[in-house]
């Protein structure tokens, strides 16, 4: 099996820990839910990166259990970088898509 490094860029940080406190005040416990899944969405991407291509290099997987979630990321060589963790009704991103 392929190992890959991953890199999680300052903004997707952000992001997620937003998402969390987000969860965390509508329910306690449910913010650290969130964070599990998302770890546990991070480590499928780091062990099957081959995810559906949606605009140019990007690639985009659904947080599961959280699946208005998505991560969006790269796979150059040996290196997957993870740009974004977005709410899919966001206005879609000119660099990112839908």
């Amino acid at each position: 099996m392929r190992a890959y490094a991953l890199v999680v860029r300052d903004e997707a940080q952000e992001e997620a820990e937003a998402i969390k406190l987000w969860y965390e005040g509508q329910s306690p416990g449910l913010g650290e839910r969130f964070t599990n899944a998302l770890e546990r969405t991070l480590r499928q991407i780091r062990d099957t990166p081959s995810f559906q291509v949606r605009k140019g290099i990007y690639r985009h997987v659904l947080v599961r259990g959280f699946s208005r979630y998505r991560v969006v990321y790269t796979v150059d060589d040996d290196v997957i970088t993870i740009y974004q963790v977005r709410h899919t009704s966001r206005k879609p991103s000119s660099r990112f898509g839908p």
